[in-house]
């Protein structure tokens, strides 16, 4: 069990937690499922680009978006997903007197994650937010925070643990994955944006019958010898062709990426940013400084992986 779910003495200090942003190191996608859900055999990577929330208990139940992104459009009402996790929260531990801490929580968001990126920001508030309100809980049970976390969506999970894990169904089912070092990322933001059910409409389009997800061994063992140039011979995102389809642009930047040296271009989820794999950080920040010249990129940000999960950075 992780160190920030283990039973502690409540408290009505502000606690503030940090949560990893994701890319999707490789993405297989199958059919339908029985409830209308595509079948995904994902490998998550948590990166060290981080979201910050601060939970400050007997507020207003007010948002605050600060930090680099905070101009970008981020709800701060109860569609803002760090309150959509401690709404489910609160819902899940019903009828408990120790639960009235979350009620009218204020939240604090640095956001430092590109938004609507597909690289998992929102799904990181979430994450803090939860393991921040069980902090003010003096503890709560794992499978509870499992149970919030795959009801906000179906990232939440990982972030909460991070490293880099195996997703089936929709991503909440787990596996941890044995890495070595860390793989240097250089994630191209775009101007643009894609809706993430458009693009799996789209890949239902192109793809009427898929054939069943799956994640590549040569995947899992190139993450496991920490080596960058045999992963970019076997990752892949089978949604690409569906997010090109929509914003052709995204093909330019990928081939600029190529050209500039990258192992691999890589759709973060389902777009638009690309993500390119470097050897090491020397080759990333050339990379950055290449791709961040090219049209269609808005920003050309370095990171790494894996990074650990939500976690609290301070306490009383």
């Amino acid at each position: 069990m992780n160190a920030q779910l283990r039973s502690r003495t409540r408290t009505l200090a502000p606690v503030t937690v940090r949560a990893p942003g994701k890319i999707n190191v490789h993405l297989g996608v199958g059919g339908l499922d029985d409830h209308g859900y595509h079948e995904l055999a994902t490998v998550f990577q948590a990166l060290n680009l981080s979201e910050t929330l601060t939970l400050i208990p007997g507020g207003s139940g007010q948002i605050v978006v600060r930090g680099r992104y905070a101009d970008a459009g981020v709800p701060q009402d109860e569609s803002n997903f760090a309150r959509k996790a401690i709404s489910v929260m609160i819902r899940a531990l019903e009828g408990r007197r120790e639960v009235e801490v979350l009620r009218d929580l204020d939240i604090i968001i640095d956001k430092q994650v590109p938004v609507a990126g597909g690289m998992g920001g929102g799904s990181a508030d979430a994450a803090a937010a939860l393991v921040g309100a069980a902090h003010l809980l003096g503890g709560v049970e794992e499978s509870i925070l499992h149970d919030c976390a795959v009801a906000v969506g179906a990232d939440v999970a990982f972030l909460l643990h991070g490293g880099t894990a195996i997703g089936l169904g929709r991503g909440e089912k787990l596996s941890p994955v044995l890495t070595r070092g860390s793989f240097h990322w250089v994630l191209a933001t775009s101007a643009g944006q894609l809706s993430t059910p458009t693009i799996y409409s789209r890949f239902d389009e192109l793809n009427p019958a898929p054939a069943p997800a799956v994640i590549p061994d040569q995947v899992l063992t190139a993450l496991a010898a920490g080596d960058p140039e045999a992963l970019a011979t076997a990752a892949a995102n089978d949604l690409t062709e569906a997010a090109v389809s929509a914003m052709p642009e995204l093909a330019e930047v990928m081939e600029a990426g190529r050209a500039a040296g990258a192992l691999l271009p890589l759709l973060s989820g389902s777009g638009p940013t690309i993500g390119f794999l470097a050897r090491d950080a020397h080759h990333a920040l050339d990379l950055a400084v290449l791709l961040q010249a090219t049209r269609g990129v808005k920003e050309a940000i370095r990171t790494t992986g894996p990074a650990p999960g939500a976690h609290v950075v301070h306490e009383p």
